[in-house]
Formats: C-alpha cells, structure tokens, sequence
C-alpha cells in the first residue's frame, strides 16, 4: 500500500487530534499555527479521506491515522532527523521525562507510614516543593522546544501551553497540575512527548 502524505496543514491538524483523542475545531487551532477557517478546511479533508470522523463539534482519529501521520511526518521531518544539534538536545528528554514522571507520581500519592496513599493535597508544603520540582523540569525543556522551534513554529506553542498552566498552579489552581480534563502541565507534557517521537520517528521507551 502506497503511503499516504499529507501536506504541513493537513498533518498539523491531524497530529493534534491524534494527541488529543479528540477535539474541537477551536482547540486544533489553539494548538498549532492554525487559523481557525483552515483548521475547519483541514478537518473536512481528513474526515473526507476517513482519516477522522466528526461527530458534532467533535473530531476523533481512525484506524488509519497513525499510519498517514508516521509516513508524512517521516516526509515533513526528514532533514531535522538528522540534525546533531536536535538530536543531541532530544537524547536529554528521555531522563528529564523520567524525573517528570517521578515527580507526577509523588504529586498524587504520598507516602505514609511507608505505604503510599493518595496525595489529599491537604499539606500546602508538601504540594509547594513538588510544584517548584515541576516548574524546574519544564524549564528545562525550554532550549529543546525554542530549537524545534526554529525548525517549526507550532513547538513554541508548547512553551505558552506550559506557561499558562504553571500560571493558574501558580494562582492557586492545582488542578492544572495534571487533571486530564484541562490543558494541564501533565497534559501538555505528554502531548509534547508523543509529538516529540512522532517528530523524531523514535518509539516511546517502556
């Protein structure tokens, strides 16, 4: 079967729903480069092409997206995949998101008595040095995402996606912390790391 390649606009598009699970026509703009009338072009396409199947306002990925989006980011990647300072910046992720995923764990569960418990958020301390552990390690992906950036623009959107989140923990809304239902830190990490591997053309390690 012949691969199917998608232009940048059209791959955009997809990759967020594909990130998302599903999505609105708004949060694909919101998320990439977008403007929305051609966010709504490009879901039209995708869904004309079952690649994607509107139900509402909703948009939501088919069996055949995973394939189009591999074969056409391995057509829109192609150079950065072989760029030494990229790769170099992208090889220091995988630990970083190690410590991230340490961190998210201590977040919700605390130990006690040396059993883990759900974390009840009741011990502001507590909360506050694990929120200032986050705040670091997102920081810490700032050259990665400003060099992708370079390369392609919707990576920094990431960067105000990540700040806006930290803002509201900051103001006093944890639940931006990592509530799935929100654009939260954690939500945000893991998008930026799938988007990452399917940019990269790497396999998530287990």
């Amino acid at each position: 079967m012949s691969p199917t390649l998608l232009d940048k606009d059209l791959y955009d598009a997809l990759n967020a729903v594909a990130l998302k699970k599903m999505s609105t026509v708004a949060a694909v703009a919101d998320v990439t480069t977008l403007d929305l009338a051609t966010a709504q072009s490009a879901l039209t396409e995708l869904a004309q092409r079952n690649l994607i199947v509107l139900v509402g306002d909703n948009a939501l990925p088919t069996d055949d997206c995973a394939a189009a989006l591999d074969d056409s980011a391995a057509a829109i990647y192609g150079p950065l995949r072989s760029e030494p300072d990229v790769l170099a910046v992208a090889d220091k992720f995988e630990d970083v998101n190690a410590r991230f995923l340490t961190t998210m764990s201590a977040w919700q569960q605390v130990e006690v008595g040396g059993r883990k418990i759900t974390n009840d958020h009741t011990d502001a301390d507590y909360d506050l040095k694990i929120i200032s552990k986050i705040d670091r390690l997102v920081a810490r992906l700032a050259g990665l995402l400003e060099s992708l950036g370079e390369r392609d623009s919707r990576f920094r959107i990431y960067i105000t996606r990540f700040r806006d989140a930290l803002d509201k923990v900051d103001a006093g809304d944890i639940a931006f912390v990592s509530d799935p239902t929100r654009d939260s830190v954690h939500n945000v990490w893991f998008e930026f790391h799938e988007d990452l591997l399917r940019t990269l053309g790497r396999k998530r390690k287990e």
